[in-house]
């Protein structure tokens, strides 16, 4: 596949996970959820653009951009999750609401997420082309950086006791 080939691919998988992250919500009546899923939904439009730019700019040269070319912003994935704990919490009184869509809309996007990891890894082990290997070693901190958010909110909400302790370790271990 020729990079133009694999942007339409990796454009497809994003506006995927976007519509999934937008439904997904809106049917979640957790704060922290939603919050979580509206932030990855914003990533996942912001991504699409990036290869947008990537592909048209390959197709017009017959190359893969160099990274500094684009407008390729490196997104501090666990900055991001305190903002959204910060303000999701905020919204939340006392005890987390159990949501019972939520167990199978984070599997489901767990499983996006590490779909689009492979499918990078893979045009990673494959190409020779330095501005490609550098593209798709950015794209794939990204893809891991939603998924480390996901494992964090979903541990959260799975078990807030035992989140924050891990969270405050570092404070009883010195």
């Amino acid at each position: 596949m020729d990079v133009c080939e694999v942007m339409q691919k990796a454009i497809e998988m994003e506006q995927d996970s976007q519509e999934f992250y937008c439904s997904s919500a809106e049917k979640a009546s957790n704060p922290l959820a939603k919050q979580t899923f509206e932030a990855l939904a914003e990533w996942e439009v912001e991504h699409a653009k990036l290869l947008r730019d990537v592909h048209d700019k390959a197709e017009a040269t017959n190359s893969c951009p160099a990274l500094t070319e684009l407008d390729a912003e490196q997104i501090d994935m666990m900055e991001q999750a305190k903002e959204i704990f910060k303000g999701a919490l905020d919204m939340v009184e006392d005890a987390v609401e159990e949501d019972p869509t939520l167990d199978d809309a984070y599997s489901t996007a767990m499983s996006k997420e590490r779909k689009a990891i492979d499918f990078y890894k893979g045009q990673l082990d494959v190409t020779e082309d330095e501005a490609e290997r550098h593209l798709y070693e950015f794209l794939l901190g990204q893809e891991r950086g939603h998924l480390e958010l996901l494992a964090t909110t979903e541990e959260y909400l799975n078990d807030t006791k035992y989140w924050h302790f891990k969270e405050e370790m570092w404070m009883a271990t010195g």
